[in-house]
């Protein structure tokens, strides 16, 4: 047992396929996705046939004309728009964070973002600092999601707020990484079962299948659930089941009876896990530096560790 101490932007307007929802609901999403590769146009399309086919896209509207710099104010507007109760809305914005043809980061005078809707978004971590989550949000950087965790911490919530909020975060360094990552999420959307989208489902996806060396990027999930009914929530969901234990990777074991993972590779914040289920881990990939590694603890943990706590 463990004991711890160029940008496209994409507007798609949907009509649902699931009787879920109600007939006046409003479904939409905005994405703006990295294009590096000169396999931009599929990409393209296979975002545009998977929206459409799987999950009841009916439009989608290719926006060109979209800067780096201009990408938060556009998530702004989208995000608050008047929404009804059963509107549900989906951003997913990549791209990198510094560059010198503009970072797709807002400033430090950017106001606050406050989403009207239930909304998922997927976005690099410099979102986190722009997007408001009421009071009583989960916060998932080393943790599993589960069942019995999800549910807020309700406290002053006022009723123009989101019922449901679900922030991954997505990395913004290292070409491979942004452009693999992508890849990977659009995988993973076309493999869920129900026509669903499970944010835990895609955390735990992100931490075992993002396998670039050289990328601090650590996926988290950040989640907001008032009690919105399950079958009202289409076509995202909530976490039915824990994910399985990490496949790929390395399996090495830890010098000592105990160890610090640690939530990002700066060492900075972490917890200390002891016991004879965490001497074997599975490492999946190293930092820039290669003096952290990214590693998975059982089914339980994901974090990093200090390369050199690892036996050979």
């Amino acid at each position: 047992m463990f004991r711890f101490s160029l940008f496209l932007s994409v507007v798609f307007v949907l009509t649902p396929l699931s009787m879920a929802t109600s007939a006046g609901a409003a479904l939409t999403a905005l994405v703006s996705v990295h294009e590096g590769g000169a396999d931009m146009w599929q990409q393209r399309e296979r975002i545009r046939e998977l929206f459409q086919t799987r999950y009841g896209f009916n439009e989608v509207r290719f926006l060109v004309d979209a800067t780096a710099d201009e990408i938060p104010g556009r998530m702004k507007g989208f995000l608050e728009q008047a929404a009804d109760v059963d509107d549900r809305r989906l951003v997913w914005v990549s791209g990198f964070n510094l560059r010198k043809d503009g970072s797709i980061c807002a400033d430090a005078t950017f106001a606050t973002i406050q989403p009207t809707a239930a909304s998922l978004i997927m976005a690099p971590r410099c979102f986190t600092d722009i997007i408001a989550l009421p009071q009583g949000a989960r916060h998932f950087s080393l943790t599993v999601p589960a069942a019995a965790t999800e549910r807020a911490r309700i406290g002053r919530t006022r009723a123009s707020m989101s019922p449901w909020i679900a922030l991954i975060t997505l990395p913004s360094f290292l070409e491979t990484a942004i452009q693999g990552t992508n890849n990977l999420i659009l995988d993973h959307l076309g493999s869920q079962p129900n026509n669903q989208l499970d944010p835990a489902a895609l955390l735990s996806h992100l931490r075992t299948q993002f396998r670039w060396n050289g990328s601090d990027f650590t996926p988290t999930l950040d989640l907001f659930d008032r009690g919105i009914l399950r079958q009202r929530l289409w076509p995202f969901a909530t976490t039915s089941q824990p994910p399985g234990i990490a496949q790929r990777g390395i399996v090495r074991r830890v010098q000592g009876s105990a160890f610090a993972l640690y939530s990002t590779p700066d060492a900075s914040n972490g917890l200390t896990l002891s016991g004879a289920d965490t001497t074997r881990i599975r490492v999946l990939r190293r930092d820039r530096s290669g003096q952290m590694s990214y590693v998975a603890v059982g089914r339980d943990f994901y974090g990093w560790v200090k390369t050199n706590v690892l036996a050979e």
